[in-house]
């Protein structure tokens, strides 16, 4: 059974999800110099957004970031009553966030969310994050094979 049976593949996950595929993009090209990105989400995400990246350009030790993120995220969900979906695209960039920011390999935990992309990040990493991977990347997670059939004229490859 997939997870995006279960209603988990949004739009607003989506947006979510391509804004850090994103800057995982900007920051393989310059570091954290060109960020953060412009943050169109809705409200809930946009503050917790902005939040979060305030955190991982201030660079705070692990240990103090978790428990930042980990706050803030409990008091923007305790504003009254959120849908799963909500609580989810919350969780999302609090764990892309902080797994972006601190682990060696983020690419892992960001390709491991897969299950939940919808079409509009399906078809955003297809045609602009996959192929801007460097190929150390592309041959770990076998990502030639997932762009192998995609014309190179449809790729998208300065969109981010």
């Amino acid at each position: 059974m997939s997870v995006r049976s279960l209603g988990y593949d949004s739009e607003a996950l989506d947006h979510i999800i391509c804004y850090f595929m994103r800057t995982v993009l900007r920051l393989q090209k310059s570091g954290i110099e060109n960020l953060p990105l412009k943050n169109t989400l809705d409200e809930p995400y946009q503050a917790f957004l902005d939040t979060a990246i305030s955190i991982f350009l201030d660079s705070p030790n692990p240990e103090l970031a978790r428990l930042i993120l980990e706050a803030e995220y409990d008091a923007a969900i305790s504003c009254g009553q959120i849908s799963a979906e909500t609580a989810l695209g919350l969780q999302l960039i609090k764990e892309f966030t902080w797994h972006i920011h601190y682990d060696e390999d983020y690419y892992s935990y960001l390709l491991s969310t897969e299950n939940i992309w919808g079409n509009t990040a399906l078809e955003y990493a297809n045609l602009t994050f996959y192929p801007n991977l460097p190929e150390e990347i592309k041959c770990k997670y076998r990502i030639h094979d997932l762009i192998a059939i995609i014309p190179e004229k449809m790729f998208r490859l300065d969109d981010y």
